[in-house]
């Protein structure tokens, strides 16, 4: 979660948009493990996880030719371009991690 706040805000920064707030109190929210357990996730990871979410994003972008209402068209398809330019920072942030 925290690479994706990172990468929201700087996507955000990038835009001239502002980023939404960060979210630190969760009601009712228990970790499996204790901070000092929870490791940063390694370049394999994150490049695990930039695949996941290209492959969602393709079928996201198929979904949506579905849809007739042009309004919920729209948005997603707005949605779904913020997702590509996450996963666009997200690989160029990717080639620096060792």
């Amino acid at each position: 979660m925290a690479q994706v706040i990172v990468l929201q805000t700087a996507l955000h920064a990038r835009s001239g948009l502002q980023s939404h707030p960060q979210m630190t109190d969760f009601p009712g929210y228990v970790t499996t493990t204790s901070p000092a357990d929870q490791q940063e996730p390694g370049k394999e990871d994150v490049d695990r996880a930039i695949l996941l979410l290209d492959g969602a994003a393709r079928q996201a972008r198929a979904l949506v030719k579905q849809i007739n209402d042009p309004t919920s068209r729209e948005n997603l398809e707005a949605q779904i371009a913020t997702i590509e330019q996450l996963l666009h920072l997200a690989r160029s942030m990717s080639s620096k991690l060792e």
